[in-house]
């Protein structure tokens, strides 16, 4: 039998899926060799039987080869391609406009400054999403508790030591790398912490609770509360998916209408009472109070975006011209620039390809077999998702200002890498969906060190 395997698994290129396929081959053979003794055969002949029956070894590994072998994901290579193609025009016209106008002190960037800097964030984004796309996933799950804890002491060391800026402390290593960026990685990361915790019961559950909250009680002290909330909810999901697999030994009703009605429900008699006690930062009291009260003077940048984004054509330049009004145009509020310069199809096309992107993403996440791999990249979709959607919310008026950003399109190189850096994680666990099985248990991992030459 294991001369067969053995010639069997050596038709197979790739080396990673040769340990789980002789898992595989030895698991049918045995079944077949006990069905062979009950048929009244002896052992050997049982054993001899069984091994005929799978056919030529060489056929076969051919065959399994064609199957268990790497996949490029190539139409999020090529709409991620397409994306990064708008966001550059996006941003030269921004950064042109801004040259014409003669607003390079308003913007604290020159039209040269602003462009090199926005490309070299995309290059840099792109080797993040190649060095990850070749880096295989489940090595970011073998480590994923190291990882973790290592992303929460950034953010601990952000609120404790970071730059300041307005009362909040967004940015680490002076003002580099932007905490709330980094600490969104945190969430594919938690996919790989829930698979670990797999199997267990009531107690393996509540970990999973800690290490949810962890991250997202930080990013409350950094303090960015639309971050915090794109952290629960993102887990939160995960943390539902987990249960509704049967992952935790516990009642899969009972556990997820606790933890929606806790962390839905809590959060706003939680907000509502820090309000009402002034226990918030002044500047996070007045974007409550702009949100309610957006005729105020502290809801101007509320009122702006509202009055900027009514009436907006269809095709071509708004009448009210929008540079000089806004803070962060090129980032924050980047939609709002686009529809205001360009008319409604425009914003209308950039949402489509986003669209069409988070389809491609969860498209080829939902083909993962591997609950593994399904998790992590859930993480890394709604990541994108919720920052799109609550970014074009903000910059439409519809929702107040919140920390966010247009995925690709807003200046930033800290988001820019994020976004990258996400993509380049699906795309790992893409290209391996026929390589890993659903489960990549414990006694695969043990038998991938003992079949490592075949």
């Amino acid at each position: 039998m294991e001369e067969y395997i053995e010639k069997l698994i050596s038709q197979v290129r790739c080396k990673k899926a040769r340990p789980y396929i002789a898992e595989e081959i030895r698991d049918h053979i045995e079944e077949q060799m006990a069905d062979n003794k009950e048929n009244g055969m002896s052992d050997a002949e049982a054993e001899k039987n069984a091994v005929l029956d799978m056919g030529d070894p060489v056929e076969v590994g051919i065959s399994l080869d064609r199957i268990h072998k790497p996949k490029m994901g190539w139409n999020v290579i090529v709409i991620v391609g397409i994306i990064s193609l708008l966001a550059i025009l996006v941003q030269w016209a921004f950064a042109s406009a801004i040259n014409n106008y003669g607003l390079e002190q308003l913007s604290h960037m020159s039209y040269n400054y602003s462009m090199r800097k926005f490309l070299k964030s995309i290059f840099a984004g792109m080797l993040f999403m190649v060095v990850i796309y070749f880096v295989d996933y489940t090595v970011i799950a073998k480590y994923s508790k190291i990882i973790g804890l290592f992303i929460i002491g950034a953010g601990l060391y952000t609120v404790l030591f970071g730059t300041s800026f307005h009362g909040a402390r967004y940015y680490i290593f002076n003002l580099s790398v932007s905490a709330t960026s980094f600490m969104m990685l945190y969430v594919p990361v938690y996919g790989a912490i829930l698979y670990k915790y797999r199997g267990g019961g009531f107690g393996a559950l509540l970990k999973c609770i800690a290490w949810l909250l962890t991250p997202t009680l930080i990013a409350v002290r950094i303090p960015s509360l639309g971050v915090a909330g794109i952290l629960l909810i993102c887990m939160l999901v995960q943390l539902t998916i987990a249960v509704c697999k049967g992952w935790f030994k516990v009642n899969k009703r009972a556990a997820l209408t606790g933890l929606w009605t806790v962390f839905l429900l809590l959060p706003f008699v939680s907000l509502f009472g820090l309000y009402s006690l002034h226990l918030l930062a002044d500047y996070q009291e007045a974007r409550i109070r702009s949100w309610l009260l957006p005729n105020q003077e502290e809801g101007y940048v509320l009122s702006v975006i509202r009055e900027y984004t009514k009436n907006v054509p269809m095709f071509g330049k708004s009448q009210k011209d929008i540079l000089g009004y806004l803070p962060d145009l090129n980032r924050d509020y980047i939609f709002t620039y686009i529809i205001n310069s360009y008319g409604s199809l425009a914003g209308i096309i950039i949402i489509s390809v986003l669209a069409v992107l988070l389809v491609f993403l969860f498209g080829a996440v939902m083909r993962q077999k591997n609950e593994l791999g399904f998790t992590m990249g859930v993480g890394c979709g709604m990541i994108l998702l919720m920052n799109a959607v609550i970014n074009i919310c903000c910059s439409i008026g519809v929702l107040p200002p919140s920390a966010s950003f247009l995925p690709f399109f807003s200046a930033g190189g800290s988001n820019m890498i994020l976004c990258y850096a996400l993509i380049g994680i699906v795309l790992s666990i893409y290209r391996y969906k026929d390589v890993y099985p659903g489960n990549i248990s414990d006694r695969v991992v043990i038998k991938k060190k003992l079949d490592v030459n075949l």
